[in-house]
């Protein structure tokens, strides 16, 4: 059964090459191309045989951890057109061993991992200075290769499976926007001259940081070696070992839970209660708020701009290594995700679409739409913005942060959501359409879009400048930290209830006009 299918993936990539002249032309082309950097790639490599030891991990660990990432995230966003994707073979009585190891020695066949081979075997040629990085070298080869090549096979299986075939552009747009936003920070260090000699103190701290990755420490084991850092060779070896032992065990957990699932099934869903209806009672401002949690807890379109935060603190990644103190940039993450929760309800009206006629009609007070619809950002985001605070201030090293942080962030958090209350009575704009992909954004949104998410912006960093500025001058002259804390809180608050009643009162005079506006969304 393994030779079967390792010969079905075979005639998959003949087949590449027998469709249409222009899809022919394509492909041959593409492999072509990317054969050729590969083994350009890997001349660099076999270059940096005498090259100090120092620089020659810097190049050739980067550029194996960069391709490392690659494989990671391009697989996982055009998984769903994986033509060995297990499920493919449900109806063929295969068993899960079979399969499993079939279609993983069947992953080994294809242009990006012979590519990788390739560098492998470039940075064995880079390595070639005893024989002991020697045997390393090889060792690394193997692991790299089927590190990469296991990446890729759990990357599009767990992509087909995930995304729907008309989401994959989807998923396409949101690991793209995720990169960019964490690349932002970088730019401006890439830029420096320093960042392009290898044997620099910036490009060594960022090796030694990607040598200690998944995707890197594979690369690192015959570097090490070679610069006399036998344990920490052993250690990498260790690591990369158990990197490749857990990719196979995530294939096989894979293969065997496709082989038992269907997909298209639907799933009926049994409910004995209202949920939170239930719990808040039947108020205006419980109804308002029992919605708001729905909403944020299943609406794909909530789920989705709240998760950018958890990629918020690796801001600090491209910081450290560039020479900023760790300490120091423990103190980034919690204000900024303080800024962005503040941000997210700015538009909230808009989400609704035609069904803000229910508050609309209600004649319920225009306060407890705006309040009713932060209740979801406060209830969970104040706690979490004082253990934020709490774990950002112990890995500073000083508790003093503690409440610097909680005062920053606090007039973030509450005054970012007052602002929003007016915000999005007064200058909603269209947005995604109840039941559309999150990232199907109209083709135009006009002027107003631009004008709400600037004033939104510039309104909570003024709201964050007293906190902020006193914070300040406790980190460089010293003094009681504690007053910060309390301006910061006194401002959010001040402008929370301050936006929860303009907000109202806005409401209350333009509900027709807010009904017609979600229209046109």
């Amino acid at each position: 059964m393994v030779a079967q299918l390792l010969r079905l993936r075979a005639d998959l990539l003949a087949g590449e090459v027998r469709g249409g002249a222009r899809r022919s032309v394509a492909v041959v082309v593409g492999t072509l191309v990317a054969l050729v950097v590969a083994v350009w790639v890997a001349s660099v490599f076999g270059g940096l045989r005498g090259a100090d030891p120092a620089a020659a991990r810097a190049v050739v660990v980067l550029v194996g951890a960069a391709v490392a990432v690659g494989c990671t995230f391009v697989s996982l966003a055009v998984g769903v057109v994986d033509p060995l994707d297990p499920r493919r073979f449900l109806v063929h009585g295969i068993s899960r061993r079979d399969l499993a190891v079939g279609l993983g020695l069947a992953g080994l066949l294809g242009v990006p991992v012979l590519a990788v081979a390739v560098l492998a075997v470039g940075q064995v040629v880079t390595w070639s200075r005893g024989a002991g990085p020697v045997l390393l070298g090889v060792l690394a080869a193997v692991l790299v290769i089927a590190t990469n090549a296991l990446l890729i096979r759990v990357g599009s299986t767990v992509g087909a499976w995930l995304f729907a075939a008309h989401r994959a552009r989807d998923a396409a747009w949101f690991v793209t926007f995720v990169v960019v936003v964490l690349s932002v920070p970088t730019v401006p260090l890439l830029l420096r001259p320093a960042w392009v000699e290898p044997a620099g103190a910036e490009l060594q701290r960022i090796a030694d940081v990607a040598g200690w990755t998944p995707w890197g420490v594979a690369w690192a084991v015959p570097a090490d070696a070679a610069n006399g850092d036998v344990g920490s060779a052993v250690g990498k070896l260790l690591v990369a070992l158990v990197v490749v032992g857990l990719l196979a065990l995530a294939w096989w957990a894979l293969v065997g839970r496709l082989l038992v699932t269907v997909q298209g099934r639907s799933r009926s869903r049994h409910y004995r209660t209202l949920g939170w209806f239930d719990r808040l009672g039947a108020t205006p401002f419980g109804a308002v708020a029992a919605r708001a949690l729905t909403y944020w807890g299943r609406d794909p379109r909530y789920r989705s701009s709240y998760l950018i935060l958890v990629f918020v603190p690796l801001v600090v990644v491209p910081l450290g290594v560039a020479g900023v103190p760790w300490a120091w940039t423990a103190l980034a993450p919690l204000p900024l995700m303080a800024l962005i929760a503040g941000f997210l309800p700015h538009n909230d009206v808009s989400y609704d679409n035609t069904a803000v006629w229910l508050h609309v009609a209600s004649g319920a007070p225009g306060w407890t739409d705006r309040l009713g619809r932060l209740v979801p950002l406060i209830v969970v985001g104040v706690p979490l913005l004082v253990l934020g605070a709490a774990v950002s201030a112990r890995l500073y090293g000083d508790p003093d942060a503690f409440p610097l942080l909680v005062g920053v962030s606090a007039s973030a958090l509450l005054g970012g959501l007052g602002l929003s209350s007016v915000v999005s009575v007064a200058l909603a704009y269209p947005t995604v359409r109840p039941g559309d992909h999150p990232f199907h954004q109209p083709q135009a949104a006009g002027a107003t879009a631009t004008v709400a998410q600037t004033l939104m912006v510039l309104g909570t960093l003024a709201c964050m400048v007293p906190a902020g500025w006193s914070a300040v001058r406790v980190l460089l002259d010293g003094g009681d930290p504690w007053p910060a804390m309390w301006i910061g809180a006194g401002v959010g608050l001040a402008v929370l209830v301050l936006g929860v009643v303009v907000g109202g009162a806005v409401f209350d005079r333009r509900g027709p006009d807010l009904l017609a506006a979600a229209q046109r969304n």
